[in-house]
């Protein structure tokens, strides 16, 4: 779902992306570390198991079920666990991906406010790019370069557990998102290459075609059936629907 947009950051400048990256990425990582913390502390108010809190809060801090899986091995965590947590983050995005666009247009939220609301409050990179792009151009440029601020902690974090879980585990270029590594190839090549406007017309038309059939896989992978614990569901849903609320509060403040 990521490859259909990538064409569209060929505008991206390297200045506009340091810039946003250097006036916000404070914000996102204060953000980042806020998110684990509230999903460790309500994950421990419901007396889940610390794995599943481990995998809830990781995915919504970061990166969805990139990050969910990234520490799912060093955690140990069963494989229900792990496929409870990515169904229920499946259905969190597809519920943004939406959603969010036809709330920020009745609330009148801005470009850069969507973008910034996109990257804070959707998991996954997929459905962050999604989102930004359903709303304009402007905002899902926004929204994805600010999402590679985010989506750049899954390192530390990864670290983090590993000290916590007192696992020996060495960090490498694996660890690191593709979508990040795709993401600053097309910005080098799109600040020196002038890409015809066919290709962004074709491009253009490829990632509506791809955005529809992303959301028809995200809720095919949907099963209800999966989910057998009532409280495994409230808590993911809670959590998150707290970092919408905060997300809401810190774009419109700004």
């Amino acid at each position: 779902m990521l490859a259909p947009h990538l064409y569209k950051f060929k505008s991206i400048s390297f200045k506009t992306f340091t810039d946003l990256l250097t006036n916000y990425f404070p914000i996102i990582s204060i953000f980042v570390v806020m998110t684990f913390l509230i999903g460790l502390l309500i994950g421990r108010l419901f007396s889940l198991d610390k794995k599943f809190i481990y995998l809830i809060s990781s995915a919504t801090a970061i990166c969805g079920a990139t990050a969910a899986l990234a520490i799912s091995s060093i955690i140990k965590a069963k494989p229900n666990q792990i496929s409870l947590a990515v169904f229920i983050i499946f259905l969190m995005n597809a519920i943004a991906l939406a959603l969010f666009p036809i709330i920020g247009r009745f609330l009148g939220l801005t470009d850069i406010q969507f973008g910034l609301f996109s990257a804070l409050a959707i998991h996954d990179t997929a459905s962050v790019v999604g989102s930004g792009f359903l709303y304009s151009d402007e905002a899902g440029e926004i929204a994805t370069t600010l999402k590679v601020g985010r989506t750049i902690w899954i390192v530390p974090l990864i670290a983090l557990i590993a000290f916590m879980e007192n696992e020996k585990r060495s960090l490498n270029l694996k660890d690191l998102p593709k979508f990040i590594i795709l993401f600053f190839i097309v910005i080098v090549i799109s600040n020196i290459f002038t890409l015809p406007g066919q290709i962004y017309e074709i491009s253009k038309l490829l990632s509506i075609v791809f955005i529809n059939i992303g959301i028809f896989f995200i809720a095919l992978q949907s099963k209800v059936e999966q989910i057998n614990d009532s409280t495994s569901l409230i808590y993911p849903i809670l959590l998150w629907l707290t970092i919408v609320l905060i997300s809401f509060v810190v774009v419109t403040s700004l």
